[in-house]
């Protein structure tokens, strides 16, 4: 994906849970974040599946909902909620996915 694939996600993301809109950028860093005005996405994700690309970018932009940047049941329940307008579902292992499924199949690898 494009930065403006990934700033699409997040737009209509940030709508749906009524948040002002949040600038993306991509980096070579390890993980992504979450920041006060921006969220960055790491370079590595463009090797990866596109439907995970989607679950990450829903995931650092569900960081603004619960403003601590924990992985507690707020942020799960609203992460559940925002990958289901993706057409993704979520099985995790702590906070992060061990399994994901795209319209009712699973993906079986994440990578490209």
């Amino acid at each position: 994906m494009k930065l403006k694939d990934y700033q699409v996600i997040v737009d209509l993301t940030s709508k749906a849970l009524k948040i002002p809109s949040i600038k993306v950028r991509i980096k070579n860093v390890n993980g992504g974040r979450a920041n006060k005005n921006y969220i960055t996405l790491p370079k590595w994700l463009d090797n990866y599946d596109a439907y995970y690309q989607i679950y990450y970018t829903v995931h650092e932009t569900c960081h603004y909902v619960e403003k601590r940047r924990k992985h507690n049941l707020l942020f799960k329940e609203c992460e559940d909620r925002m990958l289901a307008l993706w057409g993704i579902r979520i099985i995790r292992k702590k906070a992060y996915p061990k399994a994901l499924y795209a319209n009712g199949k699973r993906i079986k690898s994440i990578l490209k």
